[in-house]
Order: structure tokens, then sequence, then C-alpha cells
């Protein structure tokens, strides 16, 4: 399995307009680079203490609301090793917590076959991007260097476009509470 090719120089730079507007650019990513899955965390923190988390992704919203409710970020020692440690989260490896997930996301057509990585963005937060794929035991050694390497380029655009829409969800909330 191979994945589709992406030209970043062609995309359009403007924040997204919306979060509905992000989660269908990353659904037809998803189409055009024929990868199953795109997900984007943001734990934003104000003094390293965690603030807001955002997560746009192509998954189900069911479940979506199954991790929610079972893991979230800041629980999920996986997503949290991969943050501190600064590296590549490959989920065919052994991990209780995947393990726990893996019947519950096949459910919802997400395979074990994917990676996450952690983007870092001074103050603002830590992003942790994951692609899925559909693979088998015998190509996941290769496609798991391809894909680490495609898109963690595609990853900082991303977060370039998401960011805005992010500050802005919080100025609109400061200036609720005001």
């Amino acid at each position: 399995m191979t994945t589709g090719e992406f030209d970043l120089a062609m995309e359009p730079r403007t924040a997204f307009a919306s979060f509905e507007d992000a989660t269908h650019y990353l659904e037809q990513a998803c189409a055009r680079m024929k990868v199953n899955h795109l997900s984007y965390w943001l734990v934003h923190s104000i003094d390293e203490t965690p603030d807001q988390v955002t997560w746009i992704a192509t998954y189900d919203p069911a479940y979506m609301s199954f991790y929610m409710a079972n893991y979230t970020p800041l629980g999920d020692r996986s997503f949290e090793t991969a943050i501190v440690e600064n590296e590549v989260l490959d989920w065919a490896e052994d991990d209780p917590t995947k393990q726990d997930l893996l019947p519950t996301a096949l459910k919802y057509g997400i395979t074990k076959y994917g990676i996450s990585f952690p983007l870092r963005d001074g103050d603002f937060g830590n992003v942790l991007f994951s692609v899925n794929v559909k693979s088998n035991d015998e190509e996941w050694p290769l496609l798991h260097e391809d894909l680490a390497a495609k898109f963690r380029p595609f990853a900082v655009y991303f977060h370039g476009r998401a960011r805005p829409l992010i500050e802005s969800r919080k100025f609109a909330e400061i200036n609720f509470a005001a």
C-alpha cells in the first residue's frame, strides 16, 4: 500500500473558517492521500497547565465520544509519552491503552496501523497528529517510515491553518466571560 501525493505549495494558506471546515478538509485530505483517517489534537496550555483541548479528526463521532468518555489525551499514557519524549508512536506496537482501544476502534473502521507524532508550538500548546491506514504486518514497517516523512510537513501546515481558529475560539470565550 502506498499513500497518495499532496503538494502543500498548492494548498490554501488561510485559516479555517470553522471546525466543520477543518474537519471537511481532513476528510478530503484522506481521500487525496489515500489514508484511512487523520487526527489533530491540540492541548493548549497556560503557564504549562493544560487549559483547552481541541480535537479535529475524521473518526466517527461515536468513536470520538467513546474515547473522550474513557481516556482523554491527558490520561492517555501513549499521548503523554509521545509529547514528553518527542517520539513517533507506532500504533502496531504493544501498549495497554492501544490494546484496550483496538476492539472498539476496529468497529469504527480504525485499524491498528497508524502513527502519531508530536509537534510543539511553544507556549501555545502541544499537537499530536495521527495518520491511520489500511495495511498488513508485512507492509507496515516500510509504510510506517513513509508516513512519518510525508505527514509531518502536512501536520505543520494543518496546524498553521487551525491555530487562528483555535485562538479565535479562545478569544470569544474570554469576551463572553467578560
